[in-house]
């Protein structure tokens, strides 16, 4: 009997010691960013190495009480010392023009990274109730007479702030007591140049030489 009792104990320490050798392998790897990972063959991944790589672009524009808001300035630009976000940013010399260099990319990742904070339903805010931080600390929300409004591809949504930010895509975000008249002729504003870096309307130019455009985007050159 007493056999028995000390084979059990055995195999239970062998369980206990072989669980705890692996949870410290495992925070040894955390805490080293990936290096005892490796030498122990565990495989973590780091920072957006699951989102891939791409490189696409979207026109956008943002209106507050039917005024055009101005993404030109210094503290919206992107730089080779200032990326603002490596994921998605506006470069030199066209504001209204997102570049996007991660898949699943969303617009809230991009207007958080300058100053901005928009909530709407695709954020789980109810309908209604959905609002714009501006970088000056200001919220815009909407309510009985002035809302925010959205409109992708000359379609109006509940909102984007939760969705990915699509290549080649026309979209409006507008605060304010805009008819639906109103609101189209905003939006109509909206540019197209995003296929000029995309490299699909060549004979309107290919973003050579732009800033942070190295070469050609068409046909994935510049990944």
């Amino acid at each position: 009997m007493l056999r028995v009792l000390l084979g059990q104990w055995g195999i239970a320490a062998g369980i206990v010691l072989g669980a705890a050798i692996i949870a410290g392998a495992i925070v040894i790897a955390r805490d080293d960013d990936g290096a005892s990972a490796s030498r122990l063959g565990v495989q973590l991944p780091a920072g957006d190495t699951l989102r891939q790589r791409i490189h696409e672009h979207a026109d956008f524009a943002l209106y507050i009480r039917g005024e055009r808001f101005d993404f030109g300035k210094p503290e919206f630009i992107a730089t080779e010392d200032d990326e603002k976000n490596p994921n998605a940013h506006i470069h030199d010399p066209r504001h209204t023009v997102i570049h996007v260099h991660r898949e699943a990319t969303t617009w809230d990742e991009f207007f958080l990274s300058l100053g901005f904070e928009l909530k709407d339903p695709t954020m789980l805010v109810e309908p209604g109730q959905e609002s714009l931080k501006l970088p000056s600390g200001e919220v815009l929300r909407s309510n009985g007479t002035e809302t925010l409004k959205f409109i992708v591809n000359g379609v109006r949504v509940d909102g984007i702030a939760g969705q990915n930010i699509g290549g080649l895509t026309r979209t409006l975000i507008s605060y304010g007591d805009e008819t639906g008249e109103e609101l189209m002729a905003q939006y109509l504003t909206v540019t197209d140049e995003a296929c000029i870096p995309s490299g699909v309307c060549i004979e309107r130019g290919d973003g050579s030489g732009e800033h942070g455009e190295p070469c050609s985007t068409a046909g994935g050159q510049c990944n």
